[in-house]
């Protein structure tokens, strides 16, 4: 039984900071490993042809809309176990952890047959090209398991580090996507003796990677007779249907929230295809730069989750208060720093990319100028609602907010200035932080207002 991790003072500087380091740099290098990563298949695959390019990359995108649903899921799992783990309640962390383990088995047992059984009928449905089509079914159909291991992985590692463990999550994310790029180039392209299997090759290490970090996840787990190694008794107090009723009540905002979000996201850059060659050429260059620049902010939002979530499931509301403002001003400083840095690295940008064009070149320099004066807004947004807002419980709220200014202002005007006006597209990319600038202040005063300091743990 591992016991739950004392709360961390603020006057003991010394370990403030290293808690702070342990909860966020793991999980930040996680995030960018799979920026940098999780392209991998489609990458590997271009000596294919452009049929089977397409085909891998449709059904990533399938897998990546999915993967927000299992994170709406695990999130909400993380919150109530950081609140209980301030309550030192870690009977109830158990029981999060069974119920979530249940719920998230259930919900994604349809999709699991829908891949394995059905893909070559309703992959046609939203892909025309017939040879596109039997590839990413072909793919879909290999992988259909991995979507269950996906679901447990990542219930596993949101309870894990909403008791401070990051690191063993990073080790299993490094062994398998060194497994994936492994068996890419084994099964592919038929290297080091193994059959030249094509697309389908891509499929097997896809999930010959995701079954190697289950079992490095939940072997360690049960090997070192972690408190989350639930018996079979304990995991059938998932079955209680007033925890289900609970959980579900709690987590499907966030579930939503994190659905509306894809789908928006996916439409900002559905809607560039229209704006020309050059823009496309530049947010397909521009992604990964973003993630890469998210990963930092979102492994500090997921230590400011934590750390505020425990003290106010341990009833410490002006403690919660001050690791909100500590956290507020340490992202503005290194927003600062790293903007700052970025902006004065575009020449050297525009050299790691030099395959674009020289117009290509060009927008692609005034663009990342553009993401330097105005990523500010997206990223302390997102360290308020995910880093505190959340931890908290304050979801109706987020999905309410969100989903208004998402699809009241920032997505119709968006597809309005691509299609009814000639704007360039340094304008129209500042037009995706529009979102941004408008739920700040509500955001802001949500916050002020201290609603959303709730004590999940008193039913």
């Amino acid at each position: 039984m591992v016991a739950a991790p004392e709360l961390i003072s603020l006057d003991n500087k010394r370990a403030f900071w290293r808690g702070v380091i342990l909860l966020s740099l793991p999980v930040a290098a996680q995030m960018l490993m799979q920026s940098l990563l999780g392209m991998a298949d489609v990458i590997m695959v271009g000596d294919l042809g452009s049929s089977a390019i397409a085909a891998v990359g449709l059904a990533a995108k399938i897998h990546f809309l999915l993967l927000v649903l299992m994170s709406g899921l695990a999130t909400g799992c993380s919150i109530l176990i950081a609140q209980y783990t301030g309550a030192k309640d870690f009977a109830s962390c158990q029981r999060t952890l069974a119920v979530t383990l249940l719920v998230g088995t259930l919900v994604m047992l349809p999709f699991t047959f829908a891949f394995g059984f059905a893909a070559n009928t309703w992959v046609g449905w939203i892909n025309p090209d017939p040879q596109v089509v039997q590839l990413a079914a072909q793919y879909l159909i290999i992988t259909a398991p991995t979507l269950l291991f996906v679901q447990w992985i990542v219930i596993y590692e949101a309870s894990l580090r909403a008791l401070g463990s990051t690191t063993m999550p990073l080790v299993a994310g490094v062994f398998a996507a060194l497994l994936n790029i492994a068996g890419n180039y084994a099964l592919i392209g038929g290297n080091w003796g193994f059959p030249a299997l094509g697309v389908a090759g891509a499929a097997w290490a896809t999930l010959g990677s995701r079954i190697l970090q289950l079992l490095i996840v939940v072997g360690w787990v049960y090997a070192k007779k972690h408190g989350f190694a639930l018996s079979i008794a304990q995991l059938k107090m998932g079955l209680d249907k007033t925890q289900i009723h609970r959980y579900l009540a709690f987590s499907l905002p966030l579930v939503a929230n994190y659905a509306i979000w894809a789908v928006g996201n996916s439409t900002y850059h559905l809607v560039t295809g229209y704006a020309g060659t050059e823009a496309l050429a530049v947010m397909g260059v521009i992604v990964p730069i973003e993630s890469a620049f998210f990963a930092l902010f979102v492994g500090l939002a997921n230590a400011s989750a934590v750390l505020i979530g425990r003290e106010l499931g341990a009833g410490n509301n002006e403690t919660a208060w001050q690791l909100h403002r500590f956290f507020d001003r340490i992202t503005y400083v290194l927003l600062i720093i790293f903007c700052t840095c970025l902006w004065f690295a575009r020449p050297w940008m525009l050299k790691i990319f030099d395959q674009l064009d020289a117009t290509s070149s060009e927008l692609l320099l005034n663009t990342l100028g553009v993401f330097c004066l105005l990523v500010s807004i997206k990223i302390i947004n997102m360290m308020r609602i995910i880093g505190v807002l959340r931890a908290g419980g304050d979801n109706r709220f987020t999905l309410i907010t969100d989903t208004i200014v998402m699809w009241c202002f920032g997505v119709p005007i968006y597809i309005a200035a691509v299609f009814l006006t000639k704007f360039s597209f340094i304008y129209l990319y500042a037009l995706m932080f529009l979102e941004d600038a408008l739920k700040f202040i509500p955001v802001l005063r949500r916050i002020a207002s201290r609603k959303w300091m709730r004590n999940l743990t008193q039913h």
